[in-house]
């Protein structure tokens, strides 16, 4: 019994690396033991992928909020970008995952980083429709007034979008900072 216990063992860590061969396949697959396996092992958290990417970048995209929590206790950087520029927390805005910003905004990410749209979280949050990640945003320090590429604010992409609720929001914002 105890043979086939240590067998067991040793086949599901070597079956773990098999699996999970690099950071990223871990975090495509949600695999969060490999994940946690690989971190363990002192695997480079600012590593980039052929996109560019970070694994927290593509802990991000995937939506898992377990592999981006883990990420983080690793202090990577996380106003790191990609090749379009985005970094984590644009790309969160986009994913409509709460939980997933505020855990990337308790490690003080620059909140007015522009991609090479110009776009920044806040932007991209209200491109989205993403109401919730856009108040976090705001309460955060997000500037409402900031400019992309095509010289719009938050203001002009919420009232393309017709989101009055916005905005109200992006309004009463704007209003606070001039006073």
């Amino acid at each position: 019994m105890k043979k086939t216990l240590t067998l067991l063992s040793l086949f599901s860590l070597l079956s773990l690396s098999t699996f999970a061969q690099n950071i990223f396949t871990a975090i495509q697959e949600n695999d969060i033991p490999a994940v946690k396996y690989l971190l363990e092992k002192g695997i480079n958290v600012n590593a980039k992928n052929e996109q560019g990417n970070s694994p927290l970048m593509a802990a991000v995209k995937n939506g898992s909020d377990r592999a981006v929590l883990l990420l983080l206790q690793r202090n990577p950087d996380v106003d790191t970008k990609d090749k379009a520029g985005n970094t984590a927390l644009i790309l969160a805005a986009a994913v409509k995952n709460t939980r997933i910003t505020d855990l990337l905004l308790t490690h003080y990410p620059k909140l007015d980083v522009k991609n090479s749209a110009g776009t920044t979280a806040l932007i991209t949050a209200i491109q989205a429709g993403n109401t919730e990640t856009a108040l976090i945003l705001l309460r955060n320090g997000a500037d409402a007034k900031a400019k992309d590429g095509r010289r719009k604010t938050a203001i002009d992409y919420a009232t393309g979008i017709n989101n009055a609720e916005l905005i109200t929001l992006l309004n009463s914002n704007v209003t606070a900072a001039v006073q």
